[in-house]
């Protein structure tokens, strides 16, 4: 059967950070909207923690900038199309004094069904691809992530629910962490959508902090 060519559009990645509970819960929230500018309002309430947990992710420059609500982590002009690779690397810190545990939960909260070119109903998070990756140092992360291969290696969860193992930050403690999405190379116009209805993934991602068991 002979495959339709259609140009691939815009996917938008709006991402922003917000405190949320008590524990120093540190959560984001994500749109992926395939083939689509548009980027919901977050509306983020932060409440005072006992932990000190900060994070913030890194500029072009090499510098790090702390994220804040108004923080876009991933480039809304980003072209999602069969392999293409984005990459966010952040930095976990323990601002204060007392050690703690920390781990990092994905979770899709809503998704948006389309129809393809073939005329079937299609899921983004089916086809788009998520990787999470820590270290403790800037160099050992930028060794795990260098080239697009290494990354990609590292984005080969689906988009769904997914959550890291406790890990312990001490006094004064810094993490690396990279945040991973991709479109693998063999994905065709299964995922290419017709209509006016946009397929649209929401991500949640959700950086913790619990105080440790004695």
């Amino acid at each position: 059967m002979k495959r339709i060519k259609k140009s691939y559009k815009k996917i938008a990645l709006a991402l922003s950070l917000c405190v949320l509970v008590v524990w120093a819960l540190l959560g984001t929230g994500a749109s992926l909207a395939w083939f689509s500018d548009v980027s919901n309002e977050i509306k983020n309430v932060f409440h005072v923690a006992e932990f000190d947990l900060e994070v913030s992710h890194r500029l072009e420059d090499g510098t790090y900038e702390v994220v804040d609500s108004q923080t876009k982590l991933f480039d809304d002009n980003a072209l999602y199309e069969p392999g293409y690779v984005q990459v966010v690397v952040l930095k976990i810190e323990n601002k204060g004094s007392v050690p703690f545990d920390f781990k990092t939960a994905v979770n899709v909260t809503d998704y948006t069904v389309a129809t393809n070119l073939f005329g079937r109903q299609f899921n983004l998070q089916d086809y788009l691809r998520f990787g999470l990756v820590t270290a403790d140092t800037e160099e050992e992360l930028d060794d795990l992530i260098e080239t697009r291969d290494l990354a990609k290696n590292v984005a080969t969860m689906k988009l769904n629910n997914y959550a890291t193992d406790l890990a312990e930050l001490e006094e004064d403690g810094v993490v690396y962490m990279a945040l991973i999405v991709r479109m693998p190379e063999e994905v065709d116009n299964e995922a290419n959508y017709r209509g006016n209805t946009v397929p649209k993934v929401e991500l949640g991602i959700i950086v913790s902090a619990t105080q440790q068991k004695n």
